[in-house]
């Protein structure tokens, strides 16, 4: 009997199941775009040689505050920090200094290549945002779907292995949105012609099948209304990280897709945005 799991069909409508996501997209980019306008913003700022990589730092206005960096989803072929802005208004607000990066797409980059350019924008954020008025011993890592991954991949990372100057413990926290951690079923599916993973690429930056660097903080949140293998990739991952962790959370935002879950991160008492705030130890 064929395992349901590795049904291509079946994954299919698992991590593709939107009948018109660009609107919905197209949407945030224009709420970012409003919120851009009126945004303490150092914009556009280079962070390596290749033209994608880019960040913001969307500053409060106080100094010495908390540092989130937030990593944008899209499959890692698609998106902008752009799409999501508008989603960390509040953050900013309550006094998080927000760095939203974007990185080099595949495939015009490799996989691995891209998570290494991930790895140099928090490496570039702890080693200038003093310069912007955010403590750099304060760096937590936000991100949605791709993103979330990204945010895993980030606290699995050998910093002093990456580079020798930086501390072990760089990064306190992290809050992965609606996360990859298994990449096997999206190797199988019409999303990987652009990513072009293959079984070992998968493997190798699977968060599922590593440790944190060190033991920090994790909190998972995934909308109530997704799909079984979002919840399924969450929840494992809760499960594989849990005796490494200092403490690890899976928190279901209840009524929520995978887009209205960071829609409504604006709206008052939301339950993402009070979570991203309590790893900062910062009160709305």
């Amino acid at each position: 009997m064929t395992n349901h799991f590795y049904d291509p069909v079946r994954l299919e409508k698992e991590y593709n199941p939107w009948s018109d996501p660009q609107s919905v997209l197209n949407n945030w980019a224009q709420m970012s775009a409003s919120y851009l306008k009126r945004a303490n913003l150092e914009r556009d700022v280079q962070y390596g040689n290749l033209a994608a990589e880019r960040l913001d730092l969307l500053k409060p206005l106080a100094s010495n505050v908390p540092v989130l960096v937030f990593i944008h989803g899209g499959y890692w072929q698609w998106l902008d920090k752009d799409n999501y802005t508008f989603a960390l208004e509040p953050l900013v607000t309550a006094g998080a200094l927000v760095v939203t990066i974007n990185y080099p797409l595949c495939p015009e980059v490799s996989l691995d290549t891209l998570v290494d350019r991930v790895r140099a924008a928090c490496a570039w954020v702890w080693r200038h945002v003093r310069n912007y008025g955010g403590n750099p011993e304060r760096l937590h890592v936000a991100g949605h779907s791709a993103g979330g991954h990204l945010a895993a991949m980030m606290a699995a990372t050998d910093w002093r292995g990456f580079q020798d100057s930086l501390p072990h413990d760089m990064i306190k926290s992290i809050i992965p949105i609606s996360g990859l951690f298994d990449l096997e079923p999206l190797r199988l599916i019409s999303l990987n012609e652009g990513v072009r993973m293959d079984l070992k690429t998968a493997k190798r930056n699977s968060p599922l099948f590593m440790t944190p660097a060190t033991a920090l903080p994790v909190t998972l949140v995934v909308g109530g209304e997704e799909t079984d293998e979002l919840h399924r990739q969450s929840r494992e991952f809760a499960d594989a990280w849990r005796s490494e962790a200092s403490a690890i959370e899976y928190i279901e935002s209840p009524g929520h897709d995978h887009f209205s879950v960071v829609e409504a991160m604006t709206e008052p008492n939301n339950l993402v945005t009070a979570t991203i705030l309590r790893h900062l130890e910062l009160t709305t």
